[in-house]
């Protein structure tokens, strides 16, 4: 980072195929609409009948019915005939915010191989701001916690390594001992983390003082583990979550080291038409992009619109297999 203007000289944007690459478990939006409504598990009775009242009234259309369009419609939701109506809709928000997060839950586990490529790539991005540099982040739109789990599952990385997310989450656990690190892995997360949570008896809006980080060897993890922890789902309906300083402060500062990065990749993001919020974020920088991997194949429809989009700067490649070229 450059000491007089507190801007990074290099950024990855991490995508959703950023992270299925290295857990393959990990759900895309493509693999979540396939498990609406028939993949709804039976701890979510009131999203699961929701969705099958909506296929019966489209006549059995599915593709009607989809993760965005099933967000957007139950958190956008403000009206109700009665209180009938309002609760059975807390009811649904309740679990719609519940089965994204299992789906994308902090268990997967990375095999050993690809937490090889991925060190390697995030030792690459260690800053060291006790000297004031920090020249590489990451900017993130999952949710998950890989690049966490991956850096904690490796006790010398540990040892060093802290994440910083660019504003101060504080642990849940305050009163814990914990060790000084003196690196840190930059990532700003866009749209919330599965291990931020509001703290206990805290109301919106979402403001920093009112948010913690709990992780499952934390004291507090049993307290929280029934909660839904703080993240943007993916609908157009997002306002309700933007209030108060918490993503304001993410979105403001991700804008100015995008302003004054030098070179910009993306890796397992494509840039979906459906979000022009995001595109209009993100392609006023263009000038700076230097490389767009994404995992499609050659001729499909995304890849030719995203060509069409970015030209010879897209590279159809898994995020995995092109880190470990470019490091090997």
């Amino acid at each position: 980072m450059n000491i007089a203007s507190g801007t990074y000289r290099r950024i990855f944007v991490l995508g959703s195929g950023f992270s299925k690459s290295f857990c393959p478990q990990m759900p895309t939006l493509r693999d979540l609409n396939e498990r609406i409504p028939f993949g709804i598990s039976d701890e979510f009775p009131h999203l699961r009948e929701y969705c099958r009242h909506f296929l019966e009234l489209c006549n059995e259309q599915a593709e009607y019915l989809n993760i965005e369009t099933l967000s957007t419609s139950i958190l956008s939701a403000q009206i109700f005939p009665g209180v009938r109506e309002s609760l059975f809709h807390s009811s649904l928000r309740f679990e719609l915010l519940r089965f994204i997060a299992n789906e994308i839950r902090r268990d997967h586990i990375v095999d050993s191989a690809s937490a090889t490529v991925m060190r390697k790539f995030l030792a690459g991005c260690e800053n060291c701001p006790s000297e004031g540099l920090r020249d590489t982040l990451l900017l993130s739109f999952n949710y998950d916690t890989l690049i966490e789990d991956v850096i904690a599952d490796d006790p010398e990385m540990d040892a060093r390594v802290a994440v910083d997310y660019g504003v101060r989450i504080d642990p849940a656990d305050r009163s814990a001992v914990r060790r000084p690190r003196t690196l840190t892995i930059d990532l700003i997360k866009l749209h919330g983390s599965l291990n931020w949570y509001p703290v206990k008896g805290a109301s919106d809006p979402l403001d920093l003082k009112n948010v913690c980080q709990v992780e499952p060897c934390d004291r507090s993890f049993p307290i929280y583990r029934e909660d839904t922890p703080i993240y943007i789902p993916m609908a157009h309906a997002k306002e309700s979550f933007l209030r108060g300083s918490l993503f304001n402060l993410l979105w403001s500062k991700a804008d100015y080291y995008l302003k004054n990065a030098q070179e910009i990749y993306f890796l397992g993001y494509g840039f979906p038409k459906t979000d022009m919020n995001n595109l209009e974020f993100l392609l006023r920088h263009r000038s700076r992009f230097k490389k767009v991997v994404v995992f499609e194949h050659e001729g499909s429809a995304v890849l030719e619109r995203l060509r069409c989009l970015l030209g010879d700067l897209v590279e159809s490649c898994d995020a995995k297999e092109y880190l470990a070229n470019i490091s090997g």
